[in-house]
């Protein structure tokens, strides 16, 4: 082999070196079945594509409610649907509300909010955090929030970026450490909010 076909065949092998990681990115892209079943590095549902929402069409009165400090802001929301809520979900409520001190720095950036069906029955240790800020909803509201929410049951917890999208999905049950490290990781990413 003569230098020059040496030369050719350096030149071919780092074009595709650098192509190679272009080409792999275009066909998952244009192919998203194949990342199907791969594990996942987020605790919640993720939710995609991301529901483009506005909180105040799920509370009752809500265009009528100043909402300023949950604009911009990765807000969670909280879901009654029943009415009622039960110790587990004071529990959860009342856990997630230490998200504060373990994001630290950035707990400025995240907002709980609770959507109960009546802020009559709801229990006074929820209203009595100053954290979280809570909001009653109707059936209506309840309906068209189901339909755009698939598979939603009463106590899941719904993450919405600053945007108003939203994007994850939570059981009531959920790990706060979980929900503390999908928020790092978003976030990080994130250059809103």
């Amino acid at each position: 082999m003569n230098s020059i076909t040496k030369n050719r065949l350096k030149l071919v092998f780092i074009a595709t070196l650098f192509s190679l990681p272009v080409i792999t990115a275009w066909t998952v892209y244009m192919n998203p079945q194949l990342l199907e079943g791969v594990e996942t590095k987020n605790n919640g549902e993720l939710i995609s594509p991301a529901i483009p929402s506005e909180l105040s069409e799920f509370i009752e009165g809500g265009s009528d409610i100043d909402m300023g400090h949950l604009k911009g802001r990765w807000v969670l929301l909280h879901i009654d649907l029943d009415g009622k809520c039960s110790q587990a979900c004071i529990k959860s409520v009342h856990i997630l509300g230490q998200l504060k001190v373990l994001l630290n720095k950035n707990s400025k950036r995240f907002k709980r909010v609770y959507l109960a069906k009546t802020t009559e029955k709801v229990n006074a240790l929820l209203l009595n955090d100053a954290d979280l800020s809570v909001y009653s909803w109707s059936t209506e509201h309840i309906e068209k929030l189901s339909e755009l929410v698939e598979g939603l049951i009463d106590g899941d917890m719904l993450l919405l970026d600053p945007l108003g999208n939203i994007m994850m999905k939570y059981q009531e049950n959920a790990d706060p450490y979980g929900i503390q490290k999908d928020l790092k990781l978003l976030f990080k990413a994130s250059q809103i909010g």
